[in-house]
């Protein structure tokens, strides 16, 4: 299995720097969520990574060979963000086609699929709904088995259950074949139990990493009444404030000590756990108050 290390890589357009310094290194068999802003550039990043587009400066490896020297690049790392094939092709005929690019690709799978999300393998591309070649896009990204599989807002267009059962089918599928995933996504509350490692990107730049399990129980919600609240909190460091009426909410970025959970159950204070995706809000939200960039 593969393993891909970013080093300071720098992409120029226009004279701007649009991605920055990005240094990271992606672990074979564990699944990445890269999110951030609709402009935070990470598609760029994506395309860099798949090595569709060059950086301007900065080394990519893969199994420690360079990136641009890899003869197999384009078999061990696969990164589908739209349905180039010529538009008469049968969904039949692109199966044929990914099974000659990729050494591991599973027909069988990708007709099973394609069956349950009722895709007919007869269907011609030009025929297929948006929210279809949506679906079609995870199912060849899935199907292909490749070392290193990147989706970009895997099935976007599809509806709130079909995403629901492909995330399902992607846990299922890289629990009996492992792989590193790369997905770039602006729901990571919906695939947060894929997920091993979370890298907040913003304006081309890597802000912040975490891994997801330590995310769950190092960021907690506080409630209760505003005036108990407040007094209790004075040097907690807060990241995000939600106020309704005279109840408080905070999110803090502290793992909860037994003392500390019992005096907040004290004062009647509930403690509940902060979805990753508004963990993301509040940490992006403190980096506009103070202006960073």
């Amino acid at each position: 299995m593969s393993v891909l290390v970013c080093e300071n890589i720098v992409k120029m357009k226009r004279n701007q720097e649009i991605i920055k310094n990005f240094s990271y290194n992606f672990l074979e068999n564990k699944t990445y969520a890269l999110v951030g802003k609709y402009d935070s550039k990470r598609l760029e990043l994506l395309n860099i990574i798949s090595s569709k587009t060059k950086a301007t400066q900065g080394n990519i490896y893969l199994d420690g060979i360079l990136i641009e020297n890899h003869l197999n690049i384009n078999k061990k790392i696969c990164f589908i963000d739209n349905l180039s094939f010529p538009r008469f092709f049968k969904v039949m005929d692109i199966f044929k086609l990914m099974n000659k690019y990729y050494p591991n690709w599973d027909t069988y799978y990708a007709f099973q699929l394609a069956q349950y999300f009722e895709i007919n393998h007869n269907d011609k591309l030009k025929n297929l709904s948006k929210n279809k070649k949506s679906i079609l896009i995870g199912i060849l990204s899935l199907a292909s088995r490749a070392n290193i599989t990147i989706l970009n807002n895997p099935l976007q267009d599809a509806d709130i259950k079909e995403r629901y059962d492909f995330f399902n089918y992607l846990y299922k599928h890289n629990e009996t074949y492992p792989r590193t995933f790369i997905i770039s996504t602006t729901s990571i509350d919906e695939i947060d139990f894929l997920v091993d490692n979370l890298l907040l990107i913003d304006s081309g730049k890597l802000i912040d990493t975490f891994y997801v399990k330590e995310m769950k129980h190092n960021f907690r919600y506080l409630s209760g009444k505003t005036e108990v609240l407040k007094s209790l909190i004075n040097g907690v460091k807060v990241i995000g404030v939600e106020e309704r009426g005279k109840n408080l909410t905070v999110c803090v970025r502290h793992k909860l000590t037994k003392d500390e959970i019992r005096k907040y159950q004290k004062y009647l204070i509930k403690i509940s756990e902060v979805p990753i995706q508004k963990v993301i809000v509040y940490l992006m939200n403190l980096r506009e108050i103070k202006g960073i960039e």
